[in-house]
Protein backbone atom coordinates (compact mmCIF):
# COMPACT_ATOMS: atom_id res chain seq x y z
CA UNK A 1 0.00 0.00 0.00
CA UNK A 2 2.85 2.36 0.86
CA UNK A 3 4.53 1.66 -2.47
CA UNK A 4 1.24 2.21 -4.25
CA UNK A 5 0.74 5.54 -2.47
CA UNK A 6 4.26 6.67 -3.34
CA UNK A 7 3.71 5.70 -6.98
CA UNK A 8 0.47 7.63 -7.03
CA UNK A 9 2.22 10.73 -5.68
CA UNK A 10 4.69 10.81 -8.58
CA UNK A 11 3.76 13.60 -10.96
CA UNK A 12 2.39 12.50 -14.31
CA UNK A 13 5.05 14.54 -16.11
CA UNK A 14 7.75 12.39 -14.48
CA UNK A 15 5.86 9.24 -15.40
CA UNK A 16 5.68 10.41 -19.02
CA UNK A 17 9.36 11.39 -18.84
CA UNK A 18 10.34 7.95 -17.51
CA UNK A 19 8.17 6.07 -19.99
CA UNK A 20 9.55 7.95 -22.98
CA UNK A 21 13.12 7.51 -21.64
CA UNK A 22 12.64 3.74 -21.41
CA UNK A 23 11.08 3.58 -24.87
CA UNK A 24 13.87 5.69 -26.40
CA UNK A 25 16.59 3.56 -24.80
CA UNK A 26 14.95 0.33 -26.01
CA UNK A 27 14.30 1.65 -29.53
CA UNK A 28 17.78 3.11 -29.94
CA UNK A 29 19.47 0.00 -28.52
CA UNK A 30 17.58 -2.25 -30.94
CA UNK A 31 18.13 0.16 -33.84
CA UNK A 32 21.86 0.46 -33.07
CA UNK A 33 22.29 -3.30 -32.78
CA UNK A 34 20.47 -3.92 -36.07
CA UNK A 35 22.49 -1.22 -37.89
CA UNK A 36 25.85 -2.51 -36.61
CA UNK A 37 24.99 -6.10 -37.47
CA UNK A 38 23.80 -5.12 -40.93
CA UNK A 39 26.97 -3.08 -41.56
CA UNK A 40 29.16 -5.96 -40.37
CA UNK A 41 27.23 -8.36 -42.55
CA UNK A 42 27.55 -6.06 -45.56
CA UNK A 43 31.29 -5.57 -45.02
CA UNK A 44 31.78 -9.31 -44.55
CA UNK A 45 29.86 -10.07 -47.73
CA UNK A 46 31.99 -7.55 -49.60
CA UNK A 47 35.22 -9.02 -48.17
CA UNK A 48 34.07 -12.51 -49.02
CA UNK A 49 33.25 -11.50 -52.59
CA UNK A 50 36.56 -9.72 -53.02
CA UNK A 51 38.44 -12.70 -51.54
CA UNK A 52 36.64 -15.19 -53.75
CA UNK A 53 37.42 -13.19 -56.86
CA UNK A 54 41.08 -13.06 -55.87
CA UNK A 55 41.33 -16.76 -54.96
CA UNK A 56 39.63 -17.78 -58.22
CA UNK A 57 41.96 -15.50 -60.15
CA UNK A 58 45.04 -17.02 -58.47
CA UNK A 59 43.65 -20.53 -58.93
CA UNK A 60 43.15 -19.86 -62.63
CA UNK A 61 46.65 -18.38 -63.00
CA UNK A 62 48.21 -21.29 -61.07
CA UNK A 63 46.81 -24.03 -63.31
CA UNK A 64 49.69 -24.23 -65.82
CA UNK A 65 52.51 -23.52 -63.31
CA UNK A 66 51.20 -26.37 -61.11
CA UNK A 67 51.31 -28.77 -64.09
CA UNK A 68 54.78 -27.56 -65.13
CA UNK A 69 56.13 -27.40 -61.52
CA UNK A 70 57.02 -23.73 -62.06
CA UNK A 71 57.76 -22.96 -58.39
CA UNK A 72 59.05 -19.49 -59.11
CA UNK A 73 55.81 -18.39 -60.77
CA UNK A 74 53.73 -19.96 -58.00
CA UNK A 75 55.79 -18.13 -55.35
CA UNK A 76 55.22 -14.88 -57.23
CA UNK A 77 51.46 -15.53 -57.27
CA UNK A 78 51.52 -16.05 -53.49
CA UNK A 79 53.55 -12.88 -52.98
CA UNK A 80 51.32 -10.80 -55.30
CA UNK A 81 48.24 -11.98 -53.41
CA UNK A 82 49.52 -10.35 -50.21
CA UNK A 83 49.82 -6.98 -51.97
CA UNK A 84 46.04 -6.71 -51.93
CA UNK A 85 44.61 -4.71 -48.98
CA UNK A 86 43.81 -6.75 -45.91
CA UNK A 87 45.49 -10.00 -47.00
CA UNK A 88 47.34 -11.64 -44.10
CA UNK A 89 48.46 -15.01 -45.55
CA UNK A 90 48.44 -17.00 -48.80
CA UNK A 91 48.91 -20.72 -49.50
CA UNK A 92 49.13 -22.82 -52.64
CA UNK A 93 48.79 -26.56 -52.08
CA UNK A 94 48.78 -29.53 -54.41
CA UNK A 95 46.04 -32.17 -54.47
CA UNK A 96 47.76 -34.01 -51.55
CA UNK A 97 47.86 -30.90 -49.30
CA UNK A 98 51.64 -30.44 -49.87
CA UNK A 99 53.05 -26.94 -50.24
CA UNK A 100 55.03 -26.70 -53.52
CA UNK A 101 56.16 -23.19 -52.52
CA UNK A 102 56.62 -21.65 -49.07
CA UNK A 103 53.39 -20.03 -47.73
CA UNK A 104 53.60 -16.23 -47.47
CA UNK A 105 52.58 -14.15 -44.42
CA UNK A 106 52.31 -10.39 -44.16
CA UNK A 107 53.65 -8.85 -40.97
CA UNK A 108 53.33 -5.09 -40.99
CA UNK A 109 54.57 -3.98 -44.41
CA UNK A 110 56.85 -7.02 -44.86
CA UNK A 111 56.07 -10.26 -46.65
CA UNK A 112 57.67 -13.33 -45.04
CA UNK A 113 57.81 -16.79 -46.58
CA UNK A 114 57.57 -19.70 -44.14
CA UNK A 115 60.35 -21.81 -45.65
CA UNK A 116 59.96 -24.49 -42.98
CA UNK A 117 56.56 -25.29 -44.53
CA UNK A 118 58.05 -25.67 -48.02
CA UNK A 119 57.04 -29.04 -49.51
CA UNK A 120 55.30 -29.89 -46.22
CA UNK A 121 51.85 -31.40 -45.88
CA UNK A 122 49.42 -28.89 -44.36
CA UNK A 123 46.12 -30.25 -43.10
CA UNK A 124 44.83 -27.61 -40.65
CA UNK A 125 43.22 -25.52 -43.39
CA UNK A 126 39.69 -25.38 -44.76
CA UNK A 127 38.69 -28.55 -46.62
CA UNK A 128 38.25 -27.82 -50.31
CA UNK A 129 36.31 -30.22 -52.51
CA UNK A 130 36.04 -30.56 -56.24
CA UNK A 131 34.74 -27.31 -57.83
CA UNK A 132 33.73 -25.82 -54.46
CA UNK A 133 34.79 -22.59 -52.80
CA UNK A 134 34.80 -22.39 -48.99
CA UNK A 135 35.11 -19.65 -46.41
CA UNK A 136 35.15 -19.45 -42.62
CA UNK A 137 36.05 -17.22 -39.65
CA UNK A 138 39.21 -18.37 -37.84
CA UNK A 139 41.67 -17.06 -35.25
CA UNK A 140 45.35 -16.61 -36.02
CA UNK A 141 47.47 -15.64 -33.04
CA UNK A 142 44.30 -14.24 -31.47
CA UNK A 143 43.47 -12.05 -34.47
CA UNK A 144 40.16 -12.52 -36.37
CA UNK A 145 40.83 -13.88 -39.86
CA UNK A 146 38.44 -14.63 -42.69
CA UNK A 147 39.83 -17.62 -44.65
CA UNK A 148 38.78 -18.26 -48.26
CA UNK A 149 39.80 -21.26 -50.37
CA UNK A 150 39.26 -22.20 -54.03
CA UNK A 151 40.32 -25.35 -55.94
CA UNK A 152 42.86 -25.29 -58.82
CA UNK A 153 41.25 -27.18 -61.66
CA UNK A 154 42.60 -28.58 -64.94
CA UNK A 155 40.21 -27.87 -67.74
CA UNK A 156 37.73 -26.74 -65.14
CA UNK A 157 37.16 -30.31 -63.95
CA UNK A 158 40.03 -32.13 -62.24
CA UNK A 159 41.37 -30.72 -59.02
CA UNK A 160 45.17 -30.52 -58.91
CA UNK A 161 45.55 -28.11 -55.98
CA UNK A 162 43.97 -25.35 -54.02
CA UNK A 163 44.54 -21.72 -53.06
CA UNK A 164 44.04 -20.42 -49.49
CA UNK A 165 43.88 -16.72 -48.59
CA UNK A 166 43.51 -15.13 -45.16
CA UNK A 167 41.94 -11.67 -44.84
CA UNK A 168 42.50 -9.61 -41.69
CA UNK A 169 39.20 -8.55 -40.10
CA UNK A 170 40.73 -6.13 -37.61
CA UNK A 171 39.89 -3.16 -39.78
CA UNK A 172 36.36 -4.47 -40.17
CA UNK A 173 36.00 -4.68 -36.40
CA UNK A 174 37.59 -1.26 -35.96
CA UNK A 175 35.16 0.20 -38.50
CA UNK A 176 32.33 -1.58 -36.72
CA UNK A 177 33.42 -0.05 -33.41
CA UNK A 178 33.53 3.39 -35.02
CA UNK A 179 30.03 2.89 -36.31
CA UNK A 180 28.95 1.72 -32.86
CA UNK A 181 30.42 4.83 -31.27
CA UNK A 182 28.77 7.00 -33.90
CA UNK A 183 25.45 5.32 -33.18
CA UNK A 184 26.00 5.82 -29.45
CA UNK A 185 26.67 9.54 -29.99
CA UNK A 186 23.61 9.82 -32.20
CA UNK A 187 21.58 7.90 -29.60
CA UNK A 188 22.77 10.19 -26.82
CA UNK A 189 21.84 13.23 -28.89
CA UNK A 190 18.48 11.62 -29.69
CA UNK A 191 17.95 10.84 -26.01
CA UNK A 192 18.68 14.42 -25.04
CA UNK A 193 16.25 15.79 -27.61
CA UNK A 194 13.73 13.09 -26.70
CA UNK A 195 13.98 13.85 -22.99
CA UNK A 196 13.57 17.55 -23.61
CA UNK A 197 10.56 16.77 -25.76
CA UNK A 198 9.20 14.41 -23.08
CA UNK A 199 9.63 17.09 -20.43
CA UNK A 200 7.88 19.68 -22.58
CA UNK A 201 5.11 17.18 -23.38
CA UNK A 202 4.74 16.46 -19.67
CA UNK A 203 4.52 20.17 -18.93
CA UNK A 204 2.04 20.59 -21.79
CA UNK A 205 -0.18 17.94 -20.25
CA UNK A 206 0.37 18.73 -16.57
CA UNK A 207 -0.41 22.47 -16.70
CA UNK A 208 -4.05 22.05 -17.81
CA UNK A 209 -4.44 19.02 -15.54
CA UNK A 210 -3.11 21.08 -12.61
CA UNK A 211 -5.66 23.77 -13.41
CA UNK A 212 -8.37 21.12 -13.48
CA UNK A 213 -7.22 19.85 -10.07
CA UNK A 214 -7.29 23.39 -8.67
CA UNK A 215 -10.77 23.84 -10.12
CA UNK A 216 -11.98 20.61 -8.53
CA UNK A 217 -10.61 21.75 -5.15
CA UNK A 218 -12.44 25.07 -5.52
CA UNK A 219 -15.67 23.28 -6.41
CA UNK A 220 -15.14 21.08 -3.36
CA UNK A 221 -15.08 24.27 -1.30
CA UNK A 222 -18.39 25.34 -2.83
CA UNK A 223 -16.99 27.86 -5.30
CA UNK A 224 -18.84 26.98 -8.50
CA UNK A 225 -17.76 30.07 -10.47
CA UNK A 226 -14.95 28.09 -12.04
CA UNK A 227 -14.14 28.29 -15.73
CA UNK A 228 -10.90 27.09 -17.25
CA UNK A 229 -9.82 28.44 -20.63
CA UNK A 230 -9.63 25.78 -23.35
CA UNK A 231 -6.32 26.07 -25.23
CA UNK A 232 -6.22 22.70 -26.98
CA UNK A 233 -8.52 20.73 -29.25
CA UNK A 234 -7.64 17.27 -27.98
CA UNK A 235 -8.80 14.97 -25.17
CA UNK A 236 -7.50 17.41 -22.53
CA UNK A 237 -9.46 20.19 -24.22
CA UNK A 238 -12.58 17.98 -24.16
CA UNK A 239 -11.94 17.23 -20.48
CA UNK A 240 -11.63 20.96 -19.76
CA UNK A 241 -14.90 21.70 -21.56
CA UNK A 242 -16.58 18.87 -19.64
CA UNK A 243 -15.26 20.37 -16.39
CA UNK A 244 -16.61 23.82 -17.28
CA UNK A 245 -20.00 22.28 -18.09
CA UNK A 246 -19.93 20.35 -14.82
CA UNK A 247 -19.18 23.54 -12.87
CA UNK A 248 -22.03 25.29 -14.65
CA UNK A 249 -24.45 22.43 -13.91
CA UNK A 250 -23.37 22.31 -10.27
CA UNK A 251 -23.90 26.05 -9.98
CA UNK A 252 -27.40 25.72 -11.43
CA UNK A 253 -28.16 22.89 -9.03
CA UNK A 254 -26.85 24.93 -6.13
CA UNK A 255 -29.00 27.90 -7.17
CA UNK A 256 -32.03 25.66 -7.34
CA UNK A 257 -31.11 24.11 -4.01
CA UNK A 258 -30.69 27.53 -2.41
CA UNK A 259 -34.00 28.63 -3.89
CA UNK A 260 -35.92 25.66 -2.50
CA UNK A 261 -34.13 24.60 0.67
CA UNK A 262 -35.82 27.35 2.70
CA UNK A 263 -39.26 26.21 1.56
CA UNK A 264 -39.24 22.45 1.20
CA UNK A 265 -38.32 19.35 3.17
CA UNK A 266 -35.01 17.63 2.60
CA UNK A 267 -36.80 14.81 0.72
CA UNK A 268 -38.25 17.29 -1.74
CA UNK A 269 -34.92 19.13 -1.98
CA UNK A 270 -33.17 15.84 -2.83
CA UNK A 271 -35.66 15.16 -5.62
CA UNK A 272 -35.13 18.66 -6.98
CA UNK A 273 -31.33 18.23 -6.99
CA UNK A 274 -31.60 14.85 -8.75
CA UNK A 275 -33.70 16.30 -11.58
CA UNK A 276 -33.08 20.04 -11.71
CA UNK A 277 -34.28 20.42 -15.30
CA UNK A 278 -37.76 19.24 -14.34
CA UNK A 279 -38.12 22.08 -11.84
CA UNK A 280 -36.75 24.93 -13.93
CA UNK A 281 -40.25 25.48 -15.33
CA UNK A 282 -41.59 25.59 -11.79
CA UNK A 283 -39.28 28.51 -11.09
CA UNK A 284 -40.22 30.31 -14.31
CA UNK A 285 -43.97 29.92 -13.67
CA UNK A 286 -46.62 27.32 -14.44
CA UNK A 287 -50.25 26.57 -13.66
CA UNK A 288 -50.75 23.63 -11.31
CA UNK A 289 -53.43 22.09 -9.15
CA UNK A 290 -52.29 22.58 -5.55
CA UNK A 291 -53.61 22.39 -2.00
CA UNK A 292 -53.00 25.57 0.00
CA UNK A 293 -52.85 25.69 3.79
CA UNK A 294 -52.97 28.84 5.94
CA UNK A 295 -52.30 28.61 9.67
CA UNK A 296 -52.66 31.69 11.89
CA UNK A 297 -51.87 32.11 15.59
CA UNK A 298 -55.06 33.46 17.14
CA UNK A 299 -54.81 36.46 19.44
CA UNK A 300 -51.07 36.77 18.99
CA UNK A 301 -51.25 40.52 18.39
CA UNK A 302 -52.94 41.05 21.78
CA UNK A 303 -50.47 38.69 23.42
CA UNK A 304 -47.46 40.45 21.90
CA UNK A 305 -48.51 43.79 23.40
CA UNK A 306 -47.84 42.37 26.88
CA UNK A 307 -44.45 40.83 25.98
CA UNK A 308 -41.02 42.21 25.23
CA UNK A 309 -39.87 42.23 21.56
CA UNK A 310 -37.43 39.43 22.33
CA UNK A 311 -40.17 37.26 23.82
CA UNK A 312 -42.48 37.97 20.89
CA UNK A 313 -39.86 36.88 18.35
CA UNK A 314 -38.85 33.86 20.43
CA UNK A 315 -42.44 32.56 20.83
CA UNK A 316 -43.31 33.25 17.20
CA UNK A 317 -40.19 31.50 15.88
CA UNK A 318 -40.78 28.53 18.16
CA UNK A 319 -44.37 27.90 17.06
CA UNK A 320 -43.70 28.58 13.39
CA UNK A 321 -40.80 26.12 13.58
CA UNK A 322 -43.05 23.46 15.08
CA UNK A 323 -45.58 23.92 12.29
CA UNK A 324 -42.85 23.95 9.63
CA UNK A 325 -41.44 20.66 10.94
CA UNK A 326 -44.81 18.95 10.58
CA UNK A 327 -45.38 20.39 7.08
CA UNK A 328 -41.94 19.27 5.96
CA UNK A 329 -42.56 15.81 7.40
CA UNK A 330 -45.56 15.50 5.10
CA UNK A 331 -43.47 16.87 2.18
CA UNK A 332 -45.25 20.17 1.90
CA UNK A 333 -43.62 23.42 0.81
CA UNK A 334 -43.44 26.56 2.94
CA UNK A 335 -44.60 29.42 0.75
CA UNK A 336 -44.08 32.25 3.21
CA UNK A 337 -44.50 33.55 6.73
CA UNK A 338 -46.90 36.47 7.07
CA UNK A 339 -46.36 37.81 10.53
CA UNK A 340 -47.85 35.16 12.84
CA UNK A 341 -49.35 33.26 9.88
CA UNK A 342 -47.78 30.41 7.93
CA UNK A 343 -48.66 29.60 4.32
CA UNK A 344 -47.87 26.18 2.88
CA UNK A 345 -48.60 24.43 -0.39
CA UNK A 346 -48.87 20.74 -1.28
CA UNK A 347 -48.38 19.66 -4.88
CA UNK A 348 -45.57 22.02 -5.84
CA UNK A 349 -42.82 21.79 -6.79
CA UNK A 350 -43.28 18.01 -6.45
CA UNK A 351 -46.83 16.69 -6.80
CA UNK A 352 -48.15 13.64 -4.95
CA UNK A 353 -51.32 11.69 -5.59
CA UNK A 354 -52.42 12.31 -2.00
CA UNK A 355 -51.47 15.99 -1.62
CA UNK A 356 -54.91 16.88 -0.23
CA UNK A 357 -54.59 14.16 2.39
CA UNK A 358 -51.07 15.32 3.28
CA UNK A 359 -52.30 18.87 3.76
CA UNK A 360 -55.22 17.89 6.05
CA UNK A 361 -53.02 15.43 7.93
CA UNK A 362 -50.46 18.20 8.51
CA UNK A 363 -53.22 20.51 9.82
CA UNK A 364 -54.51 17.90 12.26
CA UNK A 365 -50.98 17.09 13.48
CA UNK A 366 -50.30 20.80 14.00
CA UNK A 367 -53.40 21.11 16.17
CA UNK A 368 -52.43 18.10 18.27
CA UNK A 369 -48.93 19.51 18.66
CA UNK A 370 -50.36 22.86 19.72
CA UNK A 371 -52.54 21.04 22.25
CA UNK A 372 -49.48 19.31 23.77
CA UNK A 373 -47.60 22.61 23.97
CA UNK A 374 -50.62 24.29 25.59
CA UNK A 375 -50.71 21.62 28.29
CA UNK A 376 -47.09 22.49 29.17
CA UNK A 377 -47.83 26.22 29.12
CA UNK A 378 -50.92 25.66 31.28
CA UNK A 379 -48.86 23.77 33.87
CA UNK A 380 -46.34 26.65 33.90
CA UNK A 381 -49.08 29.22 34.26
CA UNK A 382 -48.47 30.69 30.83
CA UNK A 383 -50.97 31.92 28.28
CA UNK A 384 -51.94 29.22 25.77
CA UNK A 385 -51.36 29.63 22.04
CA UNK A 386 -54.02 28.59 19.52
CA UNK A 387 -53.85 28.19 15.76
CA UNK A 388 -56.70 28.37 13.24
CA UNK A 389 -56.09 26.56 9.93
CA UNK A 390 -57.85 26.86 6.56
CA UNK A 391 -57.27 24.63 3.52
CA UNK A 392 -58.41 24.89 -0.11
CA UNK A 393 -57.68 22.82 -3.24
CA UNK A 394 -57.63 24.20 -6.79
CA UNK A 395 -55.61 25.66 -9.64
CA UNK A 396 -52.97 28.33 -9.05
CA UNK A 397 -49.98 29.89 -10.77
CA UNK A 398 -46.70 28.63 -9.25
CA UNK A 399 -43.29 30.21 -9.75
CA UNK A 400 -40.57 32.59 -8.61
CA UNK A 401 -42.44 35.88 -8.34
CA UNK A 402 -41.11 39.29 -7.35
CA UNK A 403 -38.54 41.84 -8.49
CA UNK A 404 -35.05 41.34 -9.91
CA UNK A 405 -33.63 42.13 -6.47
CA UNK A 406 -35.92 39.75 -4.57
CA UNK A 407 -37.83 36.69 -5.76
CA UNK A 408 -40.08 34.34 -3.78
CA UNK A 409 -41.27 30.91 -4.78
CA UNK A 410 -45.02 31.28 -4.26
CA UNK A 411 -48.51 30.56 -5.58
CA UNK A 412 -51.10 33.11 -6.65
CA UNK A 413 -54.68 32.85 -7.82
CA UNK A 414 -58.27 32.67 -6.70
CA UNK A 415 -57.81 29.31 -4.97
CA UNK A 416 -55.07 30.84 -2.80
CA UNK A 417 -57.26 33.79 -1.83
CA UNK A 418 -60.09 31.39 -1.00
CA UNK A 419 -57.79 29.38 1.29
CA UNK A 420 -56.89 32.60 3.11
CA UNK A 421 -60.59 33.50 3.54
CA UNK A 422 -61.38 30.00 4.84
CA UNK A 423 -58.55 30.29 7.37
CA UNK A 424 -60.31 33.35 8.77
CA UNK A 425 -63.34 31.17 9.58
CA UNK A 426 -61.34 28.76 11.72
CA UNK A 427 -61.19 29.28 15.46
CA UNK A 428 -58.23 28.25 17.59
CA UNK A 429 -57.79 24.49 17.43
CA UNK A 430 -59.99 24.13 14.34
CA UNK A 431 -59.24 23.03 10.77
CA UNK A 432 -61.68 24.40 8.18
CA UNK A 433 -61.62 23.10 4.61
CA UNK A 434 -63.36 23.86 1.34
CA UNK A 435 -65.80 21.57 -0.41
CA UNK A 436 -63.07 20.52 -2.93
CA UNK A 437 -60.92 19.33 -0.04
CA UNK A 438 -63.77 17.62 1.81
CA UNK A 439 -64.81 15.37 -1.07
CA UNK A 440 -61.26 14.02 -1.50
CA UNK A 441 -60.60 13.09 2.15
CA UNK A 442 -64.06 12.76 3.71
CA UNK A 443 -63.47 9.09 4.47
CA UNK A 444 -60.13 9.70 6.20
CA UNK A 445 -61.26 12.33 8.76
CA UNK A 446 -64.38 13.27 10.70
CA UNK A 447 -65.90 16.48 9.36
CA UNK A 448 -68.67 18.76 10.56
CA UNK A 449 -70.50 20.67 7.86
CA UNK A 450 -70.71 24.38 8.55
CA UNK A 451 -73.32 26.79 7.21
CA UNK A 452 -72.39 28.20 3.79
CA UNK A 453 -70.49 31.44 4.14
CA UNK A 454 -70.20 34.47 1.94
CA UNK A 455 -66.56 35.44 1.37
CA UNK A 456 -65.00 38.39 -0.39
CA UNK A 457 -64.57 37.88 -4.13
CA UNK A 458 -67.15 35.09 -4.40
CA UNK A 459 -70.70 35.59 -5.64
CA UNK A 460 -72.02 32.33 -4.22
CA UNK A 461 -71.66 31.28 -0.57
CA UNK A 462 -68.96 28.67 0.04
CA UNK A 463 -69.69 25.29 1.48
CA UNK A 464 -67.11 24.64 4.19
CA UNK A 465 -66.40 21.83 6.65
CA UNK A 466 -64.42 21.78 9.86
CA UNK A 467 -62.50 19.23 11.85
CA UNK A 468 -62.76 19.68 15.59
CA UNK A 469 -59.64 18.05 16.96
CA UNK A 470 -60.71 15.73 19.78
CA UNK A 471 -59.06 16.35 23.12
CA UNK A 472 -57.68 19.67 21.98
CA UNK A 473 -56.50 21.87 24.86
CA UNK A 474 -56.82 25.61 24.33
CA UNK A 475 -58.79 28.62 25.37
Amino acid sequence: VLGYNLAMKISIKYKIFGLILILLVIIMAITGYVIVEQVKKSFLEEIKLRGLILTKSIAYSAEDPMIQNDDLYLAQLVKDALNHPGMIFAYILDEKKYSPVPPAFKIGDSIIFKKELFKKKITNLLPVHESSDTSAMIKLNGAPIFEIASPILVGGRKKIGEVHLGIDLSKLLATSRKIQMLIIYISIAGLIFGLVGAFLLGQYMVIPISKLVEGVHEIGKGNFDQEINVHTHDEIGELTMAFNQMAKDLKEKELIKDAFKRYVSHQVADEIIKNPDIFKNAMRGEKKTVTVLFGDIRGFTTMSEKLSPEEVVSILNYYLTEMTTIIFKNEGTIDKFIGDCIMAIFGAPIPHKDDVYRAVKSAVEIQYRMSDLNKERQRNGMRMVNVGIGINHGEAVVGNIGSKERLDYTVIGDSVNTASRIQGLAKGGEVVVSESVYYQVKDAFTFIEMPPVKVKGKEKPLKVFKIKVEGYVGY
